[in-house]
């Protein structure tokens, strides 16, 4: 009983939930400069968003983060694109100031949904768009390329997919060997569902995202670290779920169509190398980057590098005006 104890107390911390304060909000450590906005969804969720608008810009880029981030993780992509797009950032329902909704709506699918109300609420028509995913980000600009594919090539015109998965993140050891990664599969989404009413000090979880989150460069692990404690438990262990059931290699082809880049840091634990390499085998027109020596926050441990792809798909992109976009409603409100 006891070794069974050690080994789930373990996987509790793998799957990065161990680290959640329910209701707990993390501080802001960079201070939001954008514009905000409320975007409220169909199902009458309000998303935290914020904009940053230059004059007479080509483009949107949207930029949806990880699982128990928020959006300031995408601080310093931010800095690198400004000016040269109008750029928003959105909290994920759940996450950071954004509100929750309905525990059966925590889905790779809604997040989808979700997406395109922020497009849709925030965007102008005539500016084409370009996404940006990390980790269950990427997961969902594949949840809306599942449920509006006709999107792709007429008003998302670029896509970029940083450290995610299309699917079978069931299987994962995140990074563990011998007993103990044969066990994560099976063990962690038992342990998730024990950490729904959680409080824990995230202090005491520093380690654990130490090992899960980077590689060798971790100065901004404190940041990485308050925003996951700053995700309520029962949202945390809704979304593990959600992407554990994610499969979303057939929705890939609607990407075909646009720009794509793939990106992963070479280190990466959570969704490794290999996630990577099969989202580009089925997007033979992709660009795949290995970031070498990056963990899963590759877009904090080498900001540089990301924010270099980044601006060379926008590049790319200039040489693929849309398509005319099929009518669609508004579907949400922003305010």
């Amino acid at each position: 009983m006891r070794a069974w104890t050690i080994a789930a107390g373990v996987l509790a911390g793998v799957a990065i939930g161990a680290v959640a304060a329910r209701g707990r909000r993390a501080p802001h450590l960079v201070t939001a400069r954008g514009r905000a906005l409320t975007v409220t969804t169909p199902d009458g969720v309000r998303l935290a968003v914020e904009v940053d608008e230059p004059d007479a810009p080509a483009y949107a880029v949207v930029f949806a983060h990880g699982w128990v981030l928020t959006r300031h993780s995408w601080h310093f992509q931010r800095e690198a694109l400004a000016g040269r797009a109008m750029l928003v950032g959105y909290d994920q329902r759940g996450h950071g100031d954004s509100g929750a909704g309905p525990a059966d709506r925590r889905t790779i699918e809604q997040l989808g949904e979700d997406l395109h109300a922020v497009i849709e609420a925030v965007v102008p028509p005539e500016l084409p768009v370009v996404v940006v995913g990390h980790s269950m980000g990427g997961m969902t600009v594949m949840g809306l390329a599942a449920s509006r594919p006709a999107l792709f090539g007429s008003r998302i015109v670029g896509a970029a997919l940083v450290s995610t998965s299309s699917g079978r993140l069931g299987e994962s050891t995140f990074g563990l060997r011998g007993p103990l990664g044969r066990l994560a599969p099976r063990v962690t989404p038992l342990v998730m569902n024990g950490l729904r009413d959680s409080m824990i000090n995230p202090m005491t979880t520093l380690p654990v995202t130490r090992f899960l989150a980077f590689g060798p460069r971790r100065e901004h692990l404190r940041f990485v670290n308050r925003m996951i404690a700053g995700t309520p438990a029962a949202v945390m262990a809704g979304f593990f779920h959600g992407m554990l059931a994610h499969d979303k290699l057939a929705a890939l082809q609607a990407l075909a169509s646009v720009e794509t880049l793939v990106l992963v840091g070479a280190l990466d634990r959570l969704t490794p190398p290999e996630h990577s390499r099969r989202i580009a085998a089925a997007l033979p027109s992709a660009r795949l980057v290995v970031v070498p020596g990056a963990g899963h926050m590759v877009g904090l441990e080498n900001p540089t590098a990301v924010s270099r792809e980044l601006a060379a798909l926008l590049e790319r992109c200039a040489a693929r005006p849309p398509v005319p976009r099929p009518p669609e409603g508004a579907g949400a409100a922003a305010l």
